[in-house]
């Protein structure tokens, strides 16, 4: 079994090792960032606060995706866009979007709170509202990095964002307990990124212009990107703006914390994915025939080691939450599981939805988005209604599932499917979770299968 491992490592080119080896530890660093920043603020703030600001992220995520047109995606993806007239066009429409979406939402900002009931909101997002000018001036050098495929500098610039993210929050924290330790600590963050952009390649400076060609080129090719956005938007943030209207914000604060646990697996492959394969297939001239054959090894290694590492942390999740948190977030540890069962699905997802975006096929993603959004608006409030909370996140797993179906669906008709590889690659990851799961409930440390997914046990639904 190792030798043929051996053998397939063997065939990865050793430049993709050595991206995925910046992507993925440079992703370890900032998850370890972010999950202390997440325990120490946990502490010395109260849950309602959390809850409050995943509203005021749901708002200022959604007014950002609502006129996203893939700057990021053109630049990487467009063969003139390490051009200074393709990349000063698109840093120039950003500028302007940038300072649109802050105005947008500063003086929406009553709107959304009479909407959630939250007169908080009113003050909270005429702040908030910085953050989409320091966006928007932010350089394209990231964009341009990740277009080179120069992983590490992309790398030590999020590592430093991440770093200097935590010094402000906890900081503020514990100067000002209040809402605006996360506001405020928001606000600084986007202002540090700003100026780090800048710094990652040094002498880079922008000019305002608009390039007709270029201006047209992103225009069409950011038409499937705004639209998916849109429906992506909707489909990430579903559960939340919902949730929102149901339960109480200390209950959705408590969400929210299992919510960014689940997150940060996801996000490792996300990075991987956007980093390496997105522009490595962009930059390919081979047939979809030969692209598959190029991609399946790696794909292979990559996502096995994916599926067990995810199956140890789920068979572990609820006991983390218990170490990590005191007994005010302890029903997280009982969503966190459910959750990391659609972040497995929502991982071979992303790594198709990669190299669809690579190949240039950006509608297909919208589709996705789409099925998974209808599937979310049906079955949400019937699983909350049947199951409460646990039963939402059940709908929400099925919402990933055929979100998967869809993108497998047009991947097989590119010739670049991998139905079979997915289909085994999800019974390891199945299999690894009842096997950690009660090796731990052998030794005493935890409960069994169906202590760790009540929803399992038929009589849980007609409680």
């Amino acid at each position: 079994m190792m030798s043929r491992v051996n053998a397939a490592l063997a065939k990865i080119p050793r430049q993709t090792v050595i991206r995925l080896g910046w992507a993925t530890g440079s992703f370890g660093l900032i998850q370890v960032f972010r999950l202390l920043n997440n325990v120490v603020l946990a502490r010395l703030l109260s849950p309602p606060l959390f809850g409050l600001m995943l509203i005021v992220n749901s708002i200022r995520t959604g007014v950002e995706l609502l006129s996203d047109v893939g700057i990021n995606q053109n630049i990487v993806s467009n063969r003139q866009g390490d051009k200074p007239e393709f990349y000063d066009t698109a840093w120039t429409i950003k500028v302007i979007r940038g300072i649109a979406l802050g105005a947008i939402c500063f003086l929406c900002a009553n709107a959304f709170a009479r909407f959630f009931e939250k007169p908080e909101l009113a003050i909270i997002l005429p702040v908030i509202a910085l953050t989409f000018v320091f966006l928007g001036f932010q350089s394209a050098s990231a964009s341009l990095l990740q277009k080179q495929r120069s992983v590490a500098r992309n790398s030590i610039l999020d590592l430093s964002v991440a770093a200097i993210s935590l010094a402000l929050h906890v900081a503020l924290a514990l100067i000002t307990p209040t809402i605006w330790a996360l506001v405020l600590g928001s606000v600084m963050t986007s202002a540090a990124a700003l100026i780090a952009s800048y710094l990652v390649i040094p002498g880079r400076r922008h000019r305002f212009i608009i390039d007709r060609v270029a201006a047209k080129e992103i225009m069409t090719f950011g038409k499937w990107i705004f639209i998916s956005s849109i429906i992506y938007f909707a489909a990430v943030n579903f559960d939340r703006l919902y949730l929102a209207k149901q339960i109480s914000l200390t209950m959705l604060g408590i969400y929210s914390i299992a919510r960014s646990m689940a997150d940060m697996m996801n996000m490792l492959v996300v990075r991987v994915s956007y980093m390496v394969l997105f522009p490595t297939v962009a930059a390919m001239d081979v047939t979809a025939q030969e692209l598959r054959a190029k991609l399946i090894h790696a794909r292979r290694i990559m996502l096995c080691f994916v599926a067990v590492g995810l199956a140890c942390f789920v068979a572990v999740s609820d006991i983390v939450v218990q170490l990590l948190y005191d007994v005010r977030y302890e029903t997280a540890g009982a969503i966190l599981p459910i959750m990391l069962l659609g972040v497995w699905v929502s991982i071979l997802s992303v790594v198709n939805d990669s190299v669809l975006l690579g190949t240039g096929k950006p509608a297909y993603t919208t589709m996705a988005n789409a099925a998974k959004l209808a599937t979310f608006v049906i079955g949400v409030p019937l699983g909350f209604h049947f199951g409460g909370v646990l039963g939402a996140v059940v709908v929400l797993n099925a919402g990933e599932v055929m979100r998967y179906i869809v993108l497998w669906a047009f991947s097989r008709k590119q010739h670049l499917g991998f139905g079979r590889e997915d289909l085994g690659l999800t019974a390891l990851f199945l299999v690894s979770v009842l096997v950690a799961r009660e090796a731990l409930s052998a030794i005493g440390l935890s409960g069994d299968a169906f202590s760790l997914f009540p929803f399992l046990d038929p009589s849980w639904w007609v409680r």
